[in-house]
């Protein structure tokens, strides 16, 4: 299906964007239509980004296989590479006034809609929404995931948002939610655009900062962000992102894309290898696991900072602009 062409769509539309993950895509499918009546009629858009795999052929099986009054499952494919292409296409294909994003490796909890569709109509002066996230802990996991303080991991491999039990305003300098726990009035794309291409993974590699950037981008236009803790999903856990490569790899990504949305420094500075060094020695002589585990990954995230300063340095105009965000 090419789009929506509904004269009148309704004021909702869930956007999944998805790549070669039929099998997990199925189950987030399954967590939405089976997460209760939301009592309107809300539209499900699957975005097949550049997917080789069999997607196309199972969202079909699975909109024929499961009828719904309130839900409808349409699919759009969008060729170019790259979650942020992804995302864009969702926005140039949909006339809703809310769009909902959900990654294809999370699940919805019961009463995700209902709570969302209330917190719209409840806060009509929010622009952007979030809820609780949490990792789907199944006990096979290393016990470095469950580290507090002062060894907890700063950059962690999975996404993990819980404010507690009352809804409320974020303020600025609050710890943002991720791309798939977000929700967003159509005024928000209307003024800033949409999510920067130059961001964001390409297929299933770590890259990220497409969320970041556009929640900061909105974040500095005076949108406001309210948290709904009724709007809950689970993240699936891969055991490949509980390896040490996987996490130390996606913390230097994840540093060097946020050092690139927000430089505090135009290029290399002193203080950045003096860390690195810091790190590493206290790597090696670290002889409690968790302290020593916590010292590569601050360290992996101290070396993506220097590249993401090297990068600044060498291309000036690589921070992504508002207006380079705006073609879909």
């Amino acid at each position: 299906m090419s789009g929506n062409g509904d004269q009148d769509p309704p004021r909702l539309a869930v956007v999944v964007c998805t790549y070669n993950r039929s099998v997990s895509l199925r189950e987030t499918l399954l967590s939405l239509f089976a997460c209760g009546d939301p009592m309107e009629r809300v539209d499900v858009l699957v975005v097949a980004n550049h997917c080789s795999d069999d997607t196309l052929a199972r969202v079909a099986e699975f909109e024929a296989a499961h009828p719904s009054t309130n839900l409808r499952l349409y699919w759009i494919e969008e060729s170019t590479p790259g979650k942020s292409h992804a995302l864009n296409a969702a926005l140039a294909h949909t006339r809703h006034e809310t769009l909902c994003f959900v990654d294809d490796d999370q699940v919805i909890e019961a009463g995700f809609l209902r709570a969302l569709l209330a917190g719209l109509r409840m806060h009509p002066q929010n622009d952007i929404f979030c809820g609780r996230i949490w990792p789907a802990w199944d006990g096979s996991e290393p016990a470095w995931v469950h580290a507090e303080a002062p060894y907890r991991i700063p950059i962690r491999p999975f996404p993990e948002f819980d404010l507690g039990t009352e809804s409320r305003e974020l303020v600025s300098d609050e710890r943002l939610p991720s791309g798939g726990n977000i929700t967003v009035r159509r005024r928000v794309f209307d003024r800033i655009g949409g999510f920067a291409v130059e961001l964001g993974p390409t297929g299933h590699d770590l890259a990220g900062g497409e969320d970041h950037d556009f929640l900061q981008r909105a974040l500095a236009a005076g949108f406001r962000i309210r948290y709904l803790p009724a709007v809950r999903q689970l993240h699936a856990i891969d055991p490949m992102r509980m390896r040490t490569g996987y996490v130390l790899k996606k913390s230097y990504l994840r540093s060097r894309s946020s050092f690139l949305i927000e430089p505090p420094a135009p290029g290399p500075r002193p203080y950045m290898l003096r860390k690195i060094v810091g790190h590493a020695v206290r790597a090696l002589l670290a002889w409690h696991g968790d302290r020593r585990f916590h010292s590569l990954v601050r360290l992996a995230a101290s070396l993506g900072e220097l590249a993401g300063a090297i990068d600044v340095a060498r291309r000036p105009g690589v921070r992504p602009a508002p207006g380079n965000a705006r073609s879909h």
